[in-house]
């Protein structure tokens, strides 16, 4: 990995159209300034984040105001960029700072392909739920990817099955059968065992490949993709909390929630599934990196 020459693209266009891209040099040899902050986490609403960038010209801001407006970021370093986020904008606001205009926009991801996907199904005794799983993705114009247990005991459904409604809720009856989990990350929608990772693909952690500082000890409110920091030990006999590692790393977007990740520190070295990350990029100065909350993944 390249850790200098910070690039960051930013696509701005209502979904299926052309839009525009912004983060090349301009006439001046010099980028629009541009900063973003994610959040991924391992739940079933959507993730969000926000975007602020300085000096977009009226065009630029016509186009945040159609409806359903897609914001697609990437990020990296060099020519070595990935996505970092897409999302729909759920508000956008310019400001002047000095002499600038400063517009900040906040996102929400597969936001449209929750709220508008609408079902009417039936099927035949005997089917699968994965048949449904991956009906169901492709109506709403997602992949789906499963996580190497998420289907061994999937349910056959002896009486069939209907339903009419919305997709969540569609997602949360089928999953509650099969007692496993759902989330979109990154335009897929994930279908996992509890505390799988979502694939056997395993990134590595170290302070040769980005991580920063000391692995931190957190206390992790299950099914709440949220961390509190400050504590050693958990109350065992409590069933609604974790413990986990905070770790924070050079920017490194291949690593996803859900990703299977080996850290090695003086702090901790063992196997973890990334169960929320937090990304922090700037084109210009400050944060370049990301922070994820992990769980040890056992029998790794």
């Amino acid at each position: 990995m390249r850790l200098f020459d910070r690039q960051a693209r930013v696509t701005i266009g209502e979904g299926g159209g052309s839009g525009f891209e912004i983060g090349t040099p301009g006439a001046n040899g010099i980028p629009l300034h541009v900063k973003f902050s994610f959040e991924k986490a391992d739940v079933e609403s959507p993730n969000t984040g926000k975007v602020t960038i300085w000096n977009l010209n009226k065009e630029h801001l016509a186009e945040l105001e159609k409806q359903d407006c897609i914001v697609i970021v990437r990020a990296g370093y060099a020519d070595n960029i990935m996505q970092a986020f897409a999302g729909t904008v759920t508000n956008a606001s310019t400001s002047k700072e000095g002499a600038d205009r400063m517009t900040e926009i906040e996102l929400s991801s597969n936001m449209v392909e929750l709220r508008d996907t609408s079902f009417s199904l039936s099927y035949a005794e005997g089917t699968k739920t994965e048949v449904i799983y991956q009906e169901a993705a492709a109506k709403m114009g997602l992949p789906a990817s499963f996580s190497p247990g998420a289907l061994v005991h999937q349910t056959v459904l002896a009486g069939g099955f209907s339903f009419v409604g919305g997709a969540k809720n569609l997602l949360n009856r089928l999953t509650r059968m099969d007692g496993i989990n759902w989330t979109i990350q990154d335009g897929i929608i994930q279908f996992l065992k509890p505390g799988e990772p979502i694939s056997t693909d395993c990134y590595e952690l170290n302070a040769g490949s980005g991580l920063i500082g000391m692995p931190k000890r957190v206390n992790i409110s299950a099914g709440s993709g949220s961390s509190k920091g400050g504590s050693e030990t958990a109350d065992s006999g409590s069933e609604s909390a974790q413990l986990g590692w905070e770790v924070t790393y050079l920017m490194n977007l291949a690593i996803g929630v859900n990703s299977y990740v080996h850290i090695s520190s003086e702090a901790v070295n063992g196997y973890f599934r990334v169960q929320k990350i937090s990304i922090e990029g700037d084109n210009y100065e400050g944060d370049w990196q990301c922070k994820a909350t992990v769980l040890e993944v056992t029998g790794a």
